[in-house]
């Protein structure tokens, strides 16, 4: 009589796990004749771990072959010095999306990184007069939170955004192959486009020397760059009315003329009003730009062949 066994490690009948000679002598065989038809309406035992083949962590550089197998990945490096604001800005980004924000071109699909996301989500506590920020990111660490989005025509496209220590990009903006800026380096080689971050905060402090360190870090970007797009991102804009008038002109007018392919926005995390230009708009418009420069200008159209994945179980998850 026909069966199966139980242990799904069992490669019965051809061979029985626990080393049994006649496999219907095993304790785990299940003769078909006595299974119980499942019912369509049965539900998953509570506490019982989904067998899902994602975690639903950042990944490891090693890891996005998980997505990337599937369909050319995009790598968006997020390059700063420490404090700058790039593990806040993804905290708001996905924040955004959870209440609804949308991107210009593309429709929220999921991710393979929710937890990770939901994480900072959940460590972004935003009130009136202050906010409570995301932990920042140990120096020796690089992960890849994912984000699979659809364009008009249902086609898929997987983003990676990366988020490494402002220290790994401190020591390599003056030591290109300095043994500890290995992450920011690997960073510089994949990225398809560049998020670099000016904290405004910072101009205010410490003035020209921090006006310095990001053209060290600009002027090691723009090397060998081949054209990929950058954008400055100037965090903490709420209080970019205080930097010196003329650190702020002559930066700016730096980085214009180092990039080809530039441009620059300012972010905040506190809302003057509701909706606010810099927080509700200005956070997913630096992606916006991001993927009209990748998608139109160098990498065209999506390729034919991105169809929809219909059994994939995380393009479900909306986050909603």
């Amino acid at each position: 009589m026909a069966g199966k066994c139980s242990n799904p490690e069992c490669a019965a009948p051809i061979n029985c796990h626990e080393g049994k000679d006649n496999h219907e002598e095993c304790e785990f065989w299940i003769k078909q004749a006595v299974l119980k038809p499942a019912k369509s309406f049965a539900t998953q035992k509570p506490g019982k771990a989904a067998n899902f083949p994602w975690s639903g962590e950042a990944f490891k550089v090693g890891e996005i072959s998980q997505v990337s197998t599937r369909s050319s990945s995009i790598i968006l490096g997020i390059v700063g010095k420490a404090d700058a604001g790039k593990t806040t800005f993804l905290a708001m980004l996905y924040t955004l999306l959870l209440k609804g924000g949308e991107f210009e071109a593309f429709n929220f699909a999921g991710s393979k990184t929710i937890k990770t996301w939901d994480e900072l989500y959940h460590k972004l506590k935003i009130q009136k007069d202050k906010v409570k920020f995301p932990d920042p990111t140990p120096a020796e660490y690089i992960r890849l939170l994912h984000l699979a989005l659809r364009d008009a025509k249902g086609r898929l496209k997987d983003i990676l955004l990366s988020d490494a220590s402002g220290e790994v990009f401190s020591i390599w903006s003056q030591k290109r192959e300095h043994e500890n800026a290995e992450n920011a380096r690997w960073i510089y080689k994949h990225a398809n486009a560049f998020i670099l971050f000016i904290d405004c905060v910072d101009l205010i402090q410490r003035k020209n020397l921090a006006k310095t360190e990001i053209i060290d870090l600009a002027q090691m970007l723009q090397y060998n760059l081949q054209d990929r797009p950058v954008i400055a991102v100037w965090s903490k804009s709420e209080r970019k009315p205080e930097i010196h008038p003329k650190i702020k002109e002559s930066l700016k007018e730096e980085l214009k003329n180092l990039f080809t392919n530039y441009n620059e926005i300012d972010i905040s995390n506190f809302s003057s009003s509701d909706p606010d230009i810099l927080v509700h708009k200005n956070n997913i418009s630096v992606l916006d730009w991001l993927f009209f420069e990748i998608f139109n200008h160098r990498l065209g159209d999506l390729p034919e062949n991105n169809e929809p994945i219909k059994r994939d179980i995380f393009l479900n998850y909306k986050g909603k």
